[in-house]
């Protein structure tokens, strides 16, 4: 679910209890440290940082705060140090146009660091464009493919509907206008039941968006061959906000959906009369992507990385990203054997990753970069599969898309590339 900014150092944190006893997560951390940045006081503002990048070393923003706080704080050798681990991960942040670097500005050392963040802004990858859509008004979030007929299916936000083209190139309207329909996120087929299953979520990027609708979400359940609305799943409330953005299918027809407010996953069995809780943790912040990896659930979240959960009892494992390489800003995924593909538009520039995972779906054993830094590769959302290879949205509409100001996203052009797998 595109909702935040590409660069990492500019998420908006949501307000988080602190539970009274337990240890600060590094969520609190960054907080006191941006806490301390303001009043001025660089050396708590240091110490915050780094117990926040020991809970999460694979956050660029932490480690980018990391060396500016050293450059405060007269440490240029710790923050040239810190610098180059930065570039390590493969991304790229605006260290150039940052005063807080000022005193490294010009150095030999600073020139070489500015070099491996120009080498990050290579391309990478190879994409073949699957289809090009011009002129389009709306925000193109979710994605799923029909082996048997074809189809390819695309949700949109703005417009409150679901696409559909078809084996020969035509784009049509798959889904009649409902006013139960609200923004259409993640999409999943279950093919046994010929119904097409869509994430709903109400928001002002959505035409027709009124503030009596805040807080509105739930599932939706389509058929598969008509389009014709089924029914519309409810998620219970406890008056926390709720955001589904996402979903995934399993064989017996258990719907299992993120919630990018509330830190809960939440499952629909076929026949119940509303969504259940699977998994509720305090280390959840934004749940996005989610896949069935054969009984394990591989979950993303944009500020924590990815977590494998069982989705019988709920218990939940923090996997680790290895040395040199980040899954914070992870926002859709596709399973694959042996692991998942991610469109990761949370860093800069944004990417399309391969994550290898261990036989129990327990660890990660390794992570490559699929794709980045290709003109095109702009403004992703979700990601499917198309005859077996990773096919995900670009140039969605949520880039330059202001509510406020204009009434619907400029007319651009969607395109659905495909990933090479080496």
């Amino acid at each position: 679910m595109r909702r935040f900014p590409s660069c990492l150092l500019l998420i908006v944190l949501l307000p988080l209890p602190i539970l009274r006893g337990a240890e600060p997560s590094h969520l609190d951390l960054r907080r006191e440290a941006e806490a301390a940045y303001q009043r001025q006081d660089y050396a708590a503002a240091l110490e915050a940082t780094r117990h926040a990048l020991a809970l999460r070393p694979d956050s660029p923003r932490y480690r980018y705060n990391l060396a500016a706080l050293s450059t405060l704080t007269d440490d240029s050798a710790a923050a040239l140090a810190t610098l180059r681990q930065l570039a390590a991960l493969g991304v790229v942040l605006p260290v150039e146009r940052d005063p807080d670097f000022a005193r490294l500005q010009g150095t030999p050392e600073f020139r070489q660091i500015l070099n491996l963040f120009a080498a990050n802004r290579e391309p990478r990858g190879h994409l073949t464009p699957l289809a090009e859509l011009t002129g389009r008004t709306g925000i193109v979030e979710g994605i799923a493919y029909h082996a048997r007929t074809g189809d390819l299916f695309l949700s949109d936000v703005h417009h409150r509907c679901i696409w559909r083209r078809d084996r020969d190139g035509r784009l049509t309207r798959f889904t009649a206008e409902d006013d139960d329909l609200l923004g259409i996120f993640g999409l999943a087929i279950d093919e046994p039941r010929n119904a097409l299953w869509a994430a709903l979520r109400a928001l002002p990027e959505m035409a027709g968006y009124t503030s009596g609708q805040k807080g509105h979400t739930g599932l939706a359940e389509f058929d598969l061959g008509s389009g014709e609305l089924r029914q519309v799943v409810p998620i219970p409330g406890d008056g926390r906000e709720s955001a589904i953005g996402d979903l995934t299918v399993g064989p017996d027809g258990t719907v299992y959906a993120t919630d990018a407010k509330a830190p809960i996953i939440w499952k629909f069995v076929p026949g119940a009369a509303e969504a259940q809780k699977v998994a509720e943790s305090p280390a959840f912040s934004s749940l996005q992507g989610i896949v069935l990896l054969r009984q394990t659930l591989i979950v993303a979240d944009y500020a924590n990385g990815l977590f494998a959960v069982d989705p019988r009892r709920g218990d939940l494992t923090a996997l680790v990203a290895p040395k040199d390489t980040t899954l914070l800003g992870i926002d859709g995924l596709v399973a694959i054997p042996g692991g998942v593909i991610a469109t990761q538009n949370g860093v800069e520039p944004s990417r399309v990753l391969r994550i290898n995972l261990s036989p129990a779906a327990d660890s990660i054993t390794a992570v490559s970069v699929l794709a980045a830094g290709q003109p095109t590769l702009t403004d992703i959302t979700l990601i499917t599969l198309v005859n077996d290879r990773p096919t995900l949205v670009a140039g969605s509409g949520w880039d330059g898309f202001d509510p406020t100001k204009t009434r619907e996203p400029a007319p651009h052009t969607v395109r659905i590339l495909q990933v090479e797998i080496p």
